[in-house]
């Protein structure tokens, strides 16, 4: 017997709300964009702060790549499209215990008004298909980015909010992952 394909609830935002209570190690988190959020020095150990926050893992980055994500912090004008963005990203995963979704908490944590996180429910909030690990990709990520911003310019809402409440809108609307 075939096993039936899941169907999953795709936000439409002009029917539905994005009005959660977005709770997530609340205290991590507030300390975490304190600590990043414009920095002028980004450290290993910033990562695996964030790292252990997003899930437990160790990881490795080169000083290149610390360096990349200094000047990320710092830029102020930095679009997704930005060949540093581009350069970083990359980095990002080809470091030890990095992947998509973890590169993108980082970048995050650095830059909350250009870059949102991709993780299974909020990208499945949004497209009504749920990703697989392999499947992410640099284009895939600024694709999905991009879709945020209009979105949050759509609903009159911070960057930083959006993926945080389509990750609540699928763990309400569509259960377990």
């Amino acid at each position: 017997m075939a096993k039936k394909k899941r169907v999953y609830n795709k936000f439409e935002s002009e029917i539905d709300k994005l009005d959660y209570a977005f709770s997530y190690n609340d205290e991590e988190t507030k300390e975490l964009h304190k600590k990043l959020n414009g920095a002028t020095t980004i450290t290993e150990n910033d990562l695996r702060r964030i790292s252990l926050w997003k899930s437990d893992r160790v990881l490795s980055v080169s000083d290149e790549t610390l360096e990349k994500l200094q000047k990320l912090s710092q830029t102020e004008s930095i679009t997704l499209r930005d060949a540093l963005v581009k350069e970083t990203i990359e980095l990002l995963v080809l470091s030890q215990g990095i992947g998509f979704p973890m590169a993108s908490a980082i970048l995050k944590f650095i830059n909350p008004n250009v870059f949102p996180i991709i993780d299974v429910r909020a990208y499945r909030a949004l497209t009504g298909k749920k990703p697989y690990y392999s499947t992410y990709t640099y284009e895939k990520y600024i694709e999905y980015a991009e879709e945020l911003h209009v979105l949050a310019e759509r609903l009159k809402r911070p960057l930083r909010e959006i993926d945080e409440q389509l990750y609540c809108f699928d763990e309400v609307k569509n259960g377990k992952i």
